[in-house]
């Protein structure tokens, strides 16, 4: 097995977490793991003229990372974004690290660590077989009085827009929603 297979091997979705439609790897957690397979790596914060970013306000920023493992080096750029993958147009250095951090990351992921996360990307994340939560299914379905009263709860429990509910979201309002509804048919 080759050390690009190796790296690919580590299973790491329980180090995951997901926000929004996207899923998320902690860079401390994937650095550990790497420097395990890989324990003389080394990466770099690519500078610009002194900044760790480069980019306008126009466009926004963008920030890049360099790791070396092996005899191996991969550069990876990626945007200074917000928590909804926004990009920000006058970054703060708290935003700027954090952008580093995943920027470093995704870089590892070059390396195979992690790489199916990103395999999808910019494909819908949405299996063929799943369906939204609709308004219609949750008065016809599930029962519910007040729509627009349940929709906006369930929006602060997930922190998610009702229109940005992906498989998952939707599978645990289901799944909270058939249990109120056996609640209800046994009382």
């Amino acid at each position: 097995m080759g050390k690009f297979e190796e790296v690919y091997a580590i299973n790491v979705n329980d180090k995951t977490e997901k926000k929004g439609s996207l899923t998320y790897l902690s860079w401390a957690y994937a650095w550990a793991a790497f420097k395990k397979v890989y324990p003389d790596a080394s990466y770099k914060v690519n500078e610009f003229d002194g900044n760790f970013c480069a980019g306008n306000e126009k466009m926004g920023y963008m920030v890049q990372t360099e790791v070396t493992a092996g005899e191996q080096t991969y550069e990876m750029w990626l945007p200074v974004m917000d928590m909804r993958n926004n990009t920000i147009l006058q970054p703060k250095m708290t935003e700027i690290n954090k952008a580093i951090m995943r920027c470093l990351t995704k870089n590892l992921a070059m390396f195979g660590l992690g790489l199916y996360i990103y395999a999808g990307e910019d494909l819908p994340e949405s299996p063929k077989d799943f369906e939204p939560v609709t308004e219609k299914e949750l008065r016809e379905t599930w029962g519910v009085a007040d729509v627009d009263k349940t929709i906006r709860w369930y929006e602060k429990q997930l922190k998610l827009p009702f229109s940005e509910w992906g498989a998952d979201e939707c599978e645990a309002v289901r799944g909270v929603l058939e249990k109120q509804k056996k609640k209800r048919e046994q009382a």
